[in-house]
């Protein structure tokens, strides 16, 4: 029996290897790897002129020409991908994010960043009382923040506090450590914050920074000063940005008569910012999408009524009635869009439906007061442009 299994099964391999509807350039199982040389290019769409339109650019890009090399008896062979290469618009560091921990990830290795590191105190004018490079560790001396409100800093750090809490008579130090990051070439940049009265001796480091929002503030600032200092490398320039003020803003209305509030910063600066300046609001925040620029929020609650979520939160866990509650009609989106040297914020009810346009001014309106204004209600530098 096992023989005749055998020229059987041997017959059946012949007949099908012989048989094109299988295999073969027009069987089944071809190989389609040139498939794509019969795609259309489409022309790109156009808008009409009576309407405005935001610049966008191609995600995808498509080269003009490929360089294919000889055609083997076989047939065409798919070139392999070039490495993937960090673009020019791709930022060198970028806040990371996940639940309460926060780092700069730095495209670059550690003995890169570390003499950026050392700029960056010596620009911001910093009292330094450790700076170890063998343990890729800074920590700064303790400072009275109320005696230092000129330090650019502190200017930064303090819109960052929480609302209520001050810091008189206490006196606050950071610590930034640098690691190897998990990829190869990159690392990470950590900020630890501690506070304690003036006149006590507490000198143990916590495991968790005492106020989140300046360990928030600090790695922000560390962020922008950092990629306009590898900008400035780029461009064969070298500038301080401990000079740079507070965020310029302006209320304005576009061509539709939607209200768009414009903050003369980068990307990077601004979600930092407007994060900021909705939780100083008591606005809750329930989700957030940083590669979007879209902060969703819930308007029929406050962020002092309900603790708000972690990003993996909405995944993993919570009640489902509320969790699944996403399409509710006071469940709006912040939404911040880079153009040019700014960003525009704009509030939208979704991606195709536009918010009500009072609760729209009125919300843009309380993040463009929280921008401007400190902890306590007292203006910045700059007052707001209407």
């Amino acid at each position: 029996m096992k023989p005749v299994l055998s020229a059987l099964t041997l017959g059946v391999l012949a007949s099908l290897s012989g048989c094109g509807y299988m295999i073969g350039d027009e069987g089944y199982f071809r190989d389609r790897g040139s498939d794509y040389q019969d795609a259309r290019v489409e022309s790109r769409m156009t808008v009409p002129n009576d309407l405005q339109s935001k610049p966008i650019g191609d995600l995808l890009p498509v080269p003009g020409q490929l360089t294919a090399g000889p055609v083997s008896e076989d047939g065409f062979e798919t070139p392999r991908p070039q490495p993937l290469l960090a673009s020019a618009d791709t930022s060198a560091f970028s806040m990371q994010q996940d639940g309460s921990r926060r780092w700069l990830l730095a495209q670059m290795p550690a003995s890169e960043v570390w003499p950026l590191l050392e700029r960056f105190w010596s620009d911001y004018q910093v009292p330094l009382a450790q700076s170890d490079r063998a343990l890729s560790q800074f920590a700064t001396e303790w400072v009275d923040f109320t005696k230092s409100a000129n330090n650019p800093l502190v200017r930064r750090v303090m819109p960052t506090l929480e609302e209520g809490r001050r810091v008189d008579d206490e006196e606050q130090r950071f610590r930034v450590r640098l690691e190897p990051g998990v990829n190869a070439g990159s690392s990470e940049v950590k900020v630890l914050h501690q506070s304690r009265d003036i006149g006590d001796d507490d000198s143990e480091w916590p495991s968790r920074s005492d106020i989140s929002g300046f360990e928030r503030g600090l790695l922000a600032e560390l962020e922008t000063y950092l990629n306009q200092s590898i900008a400035n490398q780029n461009g064969g320039q070298v500038s301080s940005l401990a000079n740079i003020g507070p965020t310029q803003t302006s209320l304005d209305q576009d061509g539709a008569g939607n209200t768009v509030l414009t903050l003369s910063t980068d990307f990077n600066r601004a979600w930092v910012e407007v994060g900021d300046s909705l939780a100083r609001g008591d606005v809750l925040v329930t989700d957030f999408n940083r590669s979007s620029g879209v902060y969703y929020v819930d308007l029929d609650q406050t962020r002092s009524d309900k603790e708000e979520p972690g990003f993996f939160s909405g995944w993993f866990g919570g009640d489902d009635d509320e969790d699944e509650k996403v399409a509710d009609e006071n469940q709006i989106q912040v939404r911040l869009t880079p153009i040019s040297n700014r960003v525009e914020v704009t509030v939208e009810a979704g991606i195709d439906k536009a918010a009500d346009s009072t609760i729209a001014h009125d919300l843009l309106e309380k993040i463009q007061s929280n921008l401007n204004e400190g902890p306590d209600g007292d203006a910045l530098l700059l007052p707001r442009q209407r």
